[in-house]
């Protein structure tokens, strides 16, 4: 499948690149992003159309979006007029931004999500049990990301938060406990620690009174998030119209 790959020229653009050149069913075809970004790489890359425009793309099967939240209504206009699947890696989107994914999930497949490793999965699912069956712990949530990240909490966080939610509907989240006062009892807190080059690590704590279970995800690389992409684009290329994420990859 030929990909056009928004936001090419950063970390994760550079890591889906090269992980794709050893999968003979993705070709990155077109490489998307700012103007002076394609001055610094364009004399490095073999095989990959490289442009500031996407609507300048008429043949690709595919568009795979690693960049930023305020990036995104192009690219949708352009899936959505040329009707072609979108995968959103991008985290960090607003409300309103959110209401136009799925706005255009009706007209195309779209596969969201805030962090695309298997494992993390994997620990939402845990976590969802935990919530379920240790409904009287109270719950923190940490995590830790390289000091250039944007968005807090971060996208996984984000994914962890509305997972709790689903048991426990009327937590309060607190978001780095910036008052002082005792720990309500339906409160969810959660840290943000940014520094280094630290890839991405959650942690889930549920406390009792007697005991602490914690369930840790911790990103070694950020390949991790590259491969699962390319799972994904594979996945969604002939899917029907609607809003996709990791549990439907497992199902």
């Amino acid at each position: 499948m030929k990909v056009a790959l928004n936001g090419f020229c950063g970390k994760m653009g550079q890591v889906v690149y090269n992980l794709a050149k050893n999968d003979s069913d993705i070709d990155i075809k077109y490489g998307v992003d700012k103007s002076s970004k394609i001055a610094r790489v364009q004399n490095e890359v073999e095989g990959v159309k490289l442009t500031d425009n996407i609507f300048s793309i008429k043949d690709c099967d595919i568009v795979l979006d690693f960049s930023r939240a305020d990036a995104l209504i192009p690219i949708l206009n352009y899936c959505v007029k040329n009707h072609k699947p979108l995968v959103i890696a991008s985290t960090g989107h607003n409300l309103i931004q959110e209401k136009e994914i799925e706005r255009a999930s009706l007209v195309i497949p779209i596969f969201k999500s805030g962090n695309f490793s298997l494992g993390m999965q994997t620990m939402l699912e845990l976590t969802h049990f935990a919530s379920k069956r240790l409904d009287n712990y109270d719950i923190e949530v940490v995590e830790t990301h390289h000091n250039k990240k944007i968005d807090v909490p971060s996208g996984s966080a984000s994914m962890i938060l509305k997972e709790l939610k689903k048991t426990r509907p009327n937590a309060i989240i607190n978001l780095g406990r910036g008052r002082e006062g005792v720990r309500d009892s339906r409160e969810i807190g959660v840290h943000s620690i940014r520094g280094g080059g630290v890839r991405g690590e959650h942690t889930v704590q549920f406390l009792g009174n007697n005991e602490i279970l914690t369930i840790t995800h911790t990103a070694l690389s950020r390949e991790v998030f590259g491969e699962g992409a390319l799972k994904v684009l594979k996945f969604l290329v002939n899917k029907k119209p609607g809003l996709y994420s990791m549990k439907n990859l497992f199902e």
